[in-house]
């Protein structure tokens, strides 16, 4: 996990935002992996600051939703090997419409005032 979090978060910030950890927050589900002790004590070594999250956010999550649309679509597909199962995937991710994060963002306002109505649990479809 720290490997990811060196090679893929920390140059991508380096890229972004330079040296300034202060400008960027890391905002991370409440995985096993992400709450382990040795990523968390990686973050705080690294200078990685994370938005406090929930672990009954998955209704504030776009991209949960995103990840519900690719399964759906992989289950359709016969792989046979874990190749065939990375290109299926990369085909698929690619193949998403850029107005699907548009209208997933823009469903926030809805999703927010739903869980404020839950008390903050699950939102119930």
């Amino acid at each position: 996990m720290c490997d990811i979090y060196k090679r893929g978060l920390l140059s991508t910030a380096l890229k972004q935002f330079g040296h300034d950890s202060t400008l960027w927050k890391l905002q991370e589900d409440n995985d096993p992996k992400h709450t382990s002790k040795l990523a968390v004590n990686w973050k705080r070594n690294n200078g990685v600051h994370e938005i406090q999250w929930s672990s009954m956010s998955s209704d504030l999550a776009p991209i949960e939703n995103v990840w519900q649309l690719l399964k759906i679509n992989l289950r359709r597909k016969k792989m046979e090997s874990y190749q065939s199962l990375v290109s299926a995937i990369k085909r698929e991710w690619k193949s998403l419409p850029s107005e699907l994060a548009i209208k997933l963002v823009h469903s926030m306002n809805n999703q927010m005032s739903e869980v404020i109505e839950s008390d903050g649990d699950f939102i119930l479809r």
